[in-house]
């Protein structure tokens, strides 16, 4: 039981470092368009893990994208 307990609250934390972790400044990758296109998306919890245009892993590309940055293809 606990490590259920611990792998929920570790996916939570992973999970909101991953949407977080975007600065929306004019040095990084991001894109306003994008985030106000995709801003209210509701994102799936897969978390293959994906590499936004600012180098940073994101659970998945619908996350990503919700946060104004592109995946790298």
């Amino acid at each position: 039981m606990k490590s259920n307990k611990f792998s929920i609250i570790f996916f939570m934390m992973f999970l909101s470092f991953s949407i977080f972790s975007c600065k929306k400044d004019k040095g990084s990758c991001y894109d306003d368009v994008l985030y106000q296109k995709h801003k209210d998306d509701m994102c799936t919890m897969d978390c293959p893990g994906v590499i936004g245009c600012d180098g940073k892993t994101y659970c998945n590309e619908c996350i990503a994208n919700s946060n104004g940055i592109s995946v790298k293809k």
